[in-house]
């Protein structure tokens, strides 16, 4: 055991720094993760919780912490354990190094743990050694609600994933609603009892903070009639919405409704509920597709002003193909969707002079042979036929979008 407890306190420390400020590398190491071992968002988002539960349990240690830690805690570690070691076995430690550290460090937390409960012998549990373990973790530092990325979680869910999108110009802090109702559905078959009621007593509070927060007029020197149409309409536009959510928490205080109405509920403000969501989906993957085409075409060409409307092109997708249509994907088409993009961002930072990297071309046709085997896999699946119109009118209409916001 003390050779245990050796290697155990090896591990490096890397708690003067504040994780909130790695948020994109967590959720995009997790999502990668995702793909290669075949774990969903929700086994990241309980791991997480179970891992915050071990700290507070550890952190100013008393009798009572102790053993609420040995019999709640404890028992959900075991819960994870086969999981977490079949993760940590399929991931390369030259792209996962900090992650698999994190799963390690867990896997080492509940063998020692369990060694110790299994031989009676709890009052040699290390409680402080555990926790220094715990403050070392980067990636799997708990995050609780910022753990995942929200828009993983409800991967497939497209009525919530385009609510989200269109709320993100609308208000940061029902977003954050949104984002919390989410993680709330993921987390509450693994939460404790006492837990879940502080769910409920948040999503309240949360709702009533957006209802109660007053509107916020601008004024200046450049304010025009024009101004003051566009800001009536944001005004009507945000009283009816606010009347809408009084009506959901209206719900909420007078019974118990779950996370899942609560969510169909703002959902229904926003969005048409009979909008479909594949169809949408078989038309985003041609787009994709047909952008990567049109870069590799001129890329050979050496064409650069139709690699400047390329580049434009991406740029007003790039937003929507993000937030939405990533997500409508399975992990592994997903990456490649994010290829084509980091791409596009690659080749904008190159202008005026286009540097392009030799496996530029290769990895683009990679993805436009991925992307259409995927396509026709989801035409036949649905029994429909593509309709090209459908695309070029919604390339119109998000090419006038972006305009709008430049």
């Amino acid at each position: 055991m003390k050779k245990y407890y050796e290697e155990l306190k090896k591990i490096e420390d890397f708690s003067s720094f504040d994780r909130m400020g790695l948020i994109g590398y967590i959720h995009r190491q997790k999502s990668e993760a995702a793909a290669i071992s075949g774990v969903d968002a929700k086994f990241w988002v309980e791991l997480d919780y179970i891992i915050a539960l071990m700290k507070y349990s550890l952190t100013d240690i008393s009798d009572a912490k102790k053993e609420f830690f040995i019999k709640s805690v404890f028992p959900l570690m075991q819960k994870k354990i086969t999981f977490v070691k079949n993760v940590e076995k399929t991931l390369p430690e030259n792209e996962f190094f900090y992650l698999r550290k994190d799963l390690k460090t867990f896997e080492d937390i509940f063998s020692h743990a369990s060694n110790i409960i299994n031989k009676n012998l709890n009052y040699f549990m290390p409680f402080p050694l555990f926790l220094n373990a715990l403050d070392s973790m980067t990636v799997l530092y708990p995050l609780l609600e910022k753990s995942c990325d929200a828009r993983m979680i409800v991967r497939y869910n497209y009525d919530i994933l385009l609510t989200r999108y269109l709320v993100g110009d609308f208000s940061a802090q029902l977003v954050e609603i949104i984002d919390y109702l989410i993680w709330v559905q993921a987390v509450f078959s693994t939460a404790l009892g006492s837990d879940r009621q502080e769910f409920r007593n948040q999503i309240i509070a949360r709702l009533s903070a957006f209802i109660n927060t007053e509107s916020d007029f601008k004024n200046g020197t450049e304010y025009s009639a024009k101004s003051f149409i566009l800001e009536l309409h944001e005004v009507l536009t945000d009283i009816n919405i606010k009347s809408k959510i009084q009506e959901l928490l209206s719900s909420i205080l007078e019974t118990e409704i779950s996370v899942v109405e609560c969510l169909r509920k703002i959902t229904s403000i926003f969005i048409d509920p009979d909008i479909s969501g594949q169809a949408n989906v078989i038309r985003d993957l041609t787009i994709a597709s047909d952008l990567a085409s049109s870069v590799i075409k001129h890329i050979k060409e050496s064409n650069n002003s139709a690699l400047y409307e390329d580049i434009a092109l991406s740029k007003a997708f790039q937003p929507y193909f993000m937030q939405v249509s990533r997500y409508m994907l399975d992990v592994q088409i997903d990456m490649e969707v994010c290829r084509i993009f980091e791409i596009m961002f690659y080749l904008e930072k190159t202008l005026p002079s286009f540097i392009m990297h030799d496996d530029i071309i290769p990895l683009l046709e990679i993805s436009v042979e991925k992307l259409n085997a995927q396509k026709e896999r989801l035409t036949q699946s649905l029994n429909t036929t593509f309709d090209p119109e459908a695309a070029e009118l919604f390339k119109a209409k998000m090419k006038q979008v972006y305009a709008g916001k430049i």
